[in-house]
């Protein structure tokens, strides 16, 4: 991509959000990419999915508030500007970074946000599964915010981690996210945290709800025992249930404050 702006083309700036679980070494992710121009006409931030780069659920929470709190500063008419740009690299030097602006031409910002983002922050072979766990929690995240609702990604409430705890009403509903839609020996690991999910439901006394992505036509007999199992005791505990493959019911139940 060229870096010198034409009669056709802005001048623009890009920066990468970079995140490091050590300081002290040399082991990085990007996480986003960042355009902006000079006057704060344009520009926006396109970001990886975060199970992407954590597999971590607080981790993801710390990267998704930071990502999620960037990409609203441009939602304004008036957007970030280059000299915000390098505000925010001088305050960000920890674990989250960015790297120093860099010039690029820009004859059309969407498109070259794509761009930036394919050759520098798109996680090699699409990110994972999009039926594990953490890819349908990205999805679940992203269906709830469209909706206009306020989540948090791995929060804790009142002691207890969830995989989201959204703040629409008086008492937060917290949100669980299960996946047996895979070729694993054993999901014993679901089922703990479906146990988990409901014991931190029954002492934080508030709604919750939890998507699970269903067994698939070739995955075996023991995910399909298992999904059983625990939507038995979904049942049991009168906790609503629902399908990573018909998210539109979400923001539903999310609104019944069930």
């Amino acid at each position: 991509m060229s870096e010198v702006a034409t009669a056709d083309t802005d001048q623009g700036f890009f920066s990468l959000l970079r995140w490091r679980r050590e300081v002290g070494r040399d082991e990085a992710k990007n996480v986003a990419v960042i355009l902006v121009d000079h006057q704060g006409r344009w520009g926006g931030v396109k970001a990886a999915p975060i199970s992407a780069v954590s597999q971590r659920l607080r981790e993801q929470g710390i990267l998704d508030q930071i990502v999620h709190g960037l990409a609203e500063r441009f939602e304004g008419t008036k957007k970030p500007t280059l000299g915000m740009l390098r505000e925010w690299q001088g305050t960000m030097q920890n674990s989250l970074y960015l790297t120093e602006p860099r010039p690029t031409a820009v004859s059309e910002p969407v498109a070259v946000l794509d761009a930036l983002y394919r050759a520098y922050v798109r996680p090699r072979g699409g990110g994972g599964s999009r039926f594990a766990k953490g890819r349908v929690l990205d999805r679940v995240i992203s269906a709830i915010r469209s909706a206009g609702s306020e989540v948090r990604r791995g929060e804790y409430y009142k002691d207890f981690l969830f995989d989201a705890v959204v703040s629409e009403h008086a008492r937060p509903t917290v949100v669980d996210t299960l996946s047996f839609a895979s070729q694993a020996k054993t999901f014993s690991r679901a089922e703990y945290e479906a146990g988990h999910f409901l014991y931190a439901r029954e002492r934080v006394d508030s709604p919750g709800i939890v998507v699970v992505q269903e067994p698939l036509e070739d995955s075996p007999e023991s995910a399909l025992a298992s999904f059983n199992r625990v939507g038995r005791w979904f049942k049991d505990a009168a906790v609503p249930v629902v399908s990573a493959d018909h998210l539109d019911r979400l923001q539903e139940v999310l609104s019944s404050g069930t």
